[in-house]
């Protein structure tokens, strides 16, 4: 098999792997069960996308733009969860922080979510295989595909469960074209600025942290995103002191981005350990998931099991990434 074909079958299935499997988002059961064919045209032709302008335009910091348009095009325009009170997984975030017709803490939440676990890690675990293959892998036919299936997904998603309230989550929900307009608009004008800052490099000459220290940063990054705005919610503070917080945290993140990711001494190993660390928690939580005890639990047989495989590929993966060197 190719090179090329092994990475366009990577990129078209870990990132559902990762963004609803493993995180618990999509049970085992449902996952397998037809569930997959949807995410797979969702998560993974988004991703291979995202791949594609990555290699086509030689971006690098700026494919930050794309991650984060990504996440406002699942949860914001597919899934309408940004504005949708009654969406499943809100719990105690359901109206809270809301200005303007959008759930902000909820939204901040899950688009860095969507740009992490859904688009950059699932890049960086297929390219860090092959590191030797910086090229595009889509043909002209391979791209229309992928966008097509993608654009099928989404207006599938929105006609069945959302315009023709086939989900009880929309029964009380009105759809609202100025915000999605908007939405668009917010999502056009990332890919403008990702092919805009194409050439744009950042090379920091700062202190590096260890990679134990990376690894660090990616669990705690991961449960300060999704638990926070919990947390302060439960605690009620106020909507926009819970804004507030979360604008801070993202520039804290964004300077590690830029200070420590992209810092000139930054090594494999390094960005190895960030992964890790990040996935490590959703490992963690699986088994609090089997037993229905995690964050709006569904409570399934097999999240264990999946949270233990994970575990098990995610250290070959390394092994077979950092073999004769950094």
């Amino acid at each position: 098999m190719k090179t090329e074909t092994k990475m366009i079958l990577l990129l078209l299935f870990l990132p559902p792997i990762l963004g609803e499997l493993l995180s618990g988002s999509t049970p085992p059961l449902p996952f397998f069960l037809g569930g997959i064919f949807f995410l797979v045209l969702l998560y993974g032709c988004g991703t291979v996308l995202i791949r594609e302008a990555k290699a086509r335009w030689g971006l690098q910091w700026s494919v930050l733009f794309l991650a984060i348009a990504y996440g406002i095009v699942e949860e914001g325009t597919m899934v309408q969860s940004f504005f949708n009170v009654d969406h499943v997984d809100l719990g105690v975030l359901s109206g809270y922080g809301m200005y303007f017709g959008v759930q902000w803490p909820w939204t901040i939440a899950l688009t860095v979510y969507h740009a992490t676990v859904s688009t950059l890690i699932p890049l960086v675990i297929v390219e860090y295989l092959w590191p030797e293959f910086k090229g595009p892998l889509l043909k002209r036919r391979g791209i229309i595909l992928c966008l097509t299936g993608y654009i099928f997904v989404i207006v599938f998603w929105l006609a069945v469960f959302v315009w023709a309230k086939g989900h009880p989550a929309f029964c009380n929900f009105q759809f609202s074209p100025l915000l999605n307009v908007v939405t668009l608009g917010v999502v056009a004008l990332l890919i403008w600025l990702a092919h805009t800052y194409r050439k744009s490099r950042v090379s920091a000459k700062t202190h590096l942290l260890s990679p134990f220290k990376f690894g660090v940063v990616g669990f705690w990054a991961m449960f300060i995103n999704l638990f926070l705005p919990n947390i302060l919610a439960e605690m009620q503070v106020s909507g926009t002191t819970t804004i507030f917080v979360q604008v801070i945290w993202i520039v804290v993140l964004l300077s590690f981005a830029y200070f420590q990711i992209y810092n000139e001494k930054t090594t494999k190993r390094h960005i190895v350990s960030l992964v890790i660390g990040s996935l490590l928690f959703f490992i963690m939580l699986t088994p609090l998931h089997e037993f229905g005890m995690a964050e709006n639990p569904d409570p399934t047989g097999g999240m264990a099991v999946v949270g233990f495989i994970a575990l098990i590929l995610l250290f070959i993966w390394r092994r077979k990434v950092l073999k004769g060197g950094q």
